[in-house]
């Protein structure tokens, strides 16, 4: 499967059977080491649960078509820059109108609070946590999820996204105050939704 996969995408790449193993065997290590990764990413910077897989499918793809071009090593960042590229598109073709989302997740906060299952609550939440991560600038946005949900060091961030860590700790400090002031501009429209019904 992986081979034709490479072979697809990058028909035009000279195909010789001992090149072709190599980018075979070097492309299943990219995707067995990092797909995980890159789907709980893509999610983080907006890409609805539905489409995951085939945006995760997305960045594999370029990856595909150009393993050429990847330096040894760098696999991990490559991979993370087509995966914001990507996650951005996805954004914008969906043109998600923050309002009627924002609705919806009241409503849906006023069930959970009348005792739907456990499920539908995990759902909400992750819900409700994107449309906080929807509201952050993107360069927070990164440094954020990159902290605090992938557990990655500072100085393993700066190194990811090429910044010096005095800038990672600032875009920190700061996406932990908007993260802070956008949870409590929600909770307020949440406790509005439920004195409502």
């Amino acid at each position: 499967m992986v081979l034709s996969l490479i072979a697809m995408v990058a028909p035009n790449v000279p195909q010789s059977p001992h090149h072709l193993s190599q980018r075979s065997a070097r492309f299943r290590s990219m995707l067995d080491e990092h797909h995980r990764f890159i789907w709980r990413l893509l999610r983080r910077f907006g890409v609805p649960e539905s489409e995951a897989d085939d945006a995760a499918q997305d960045v594999f793809c370029v990856a595909a078509r150009r393993i050429a071009d990847i330096k040894s090593g760098s696999e991990r960042s490559f991979l993370y820059g087509v995966a914001i590229r990507v996650a951005a598109e996805s954004r914008r073709r969906r043109g998600r109108h923050r309002e009627d989302h924002v609705s919806g997740a009241i409503t849906g906060a006023v069930l959970l609070e009348s005792g739907i299952e456990t499920r539908a609550n995990r759902t909400m939440a992750r819900e409700l946590l994107d449309d906080v991560l929807d509201e952050m600038d993107e360069p927070l946005r990164e440094a954020f999820v990159l902290f605090e949900f992938e557990g990655m060091a500072v100085k393993d961030i700066a190194d990811l996204l090429e910044l010096p860590i005095g800038t990672i700790g600032s875009r920190l400090r700061r996406a932990r105050e908007s993260f802070s002031a956008s949870a409590s501009r929600l909770k307020a429209r949440l406790d509005f939704g439920q004195q409502r019904t």
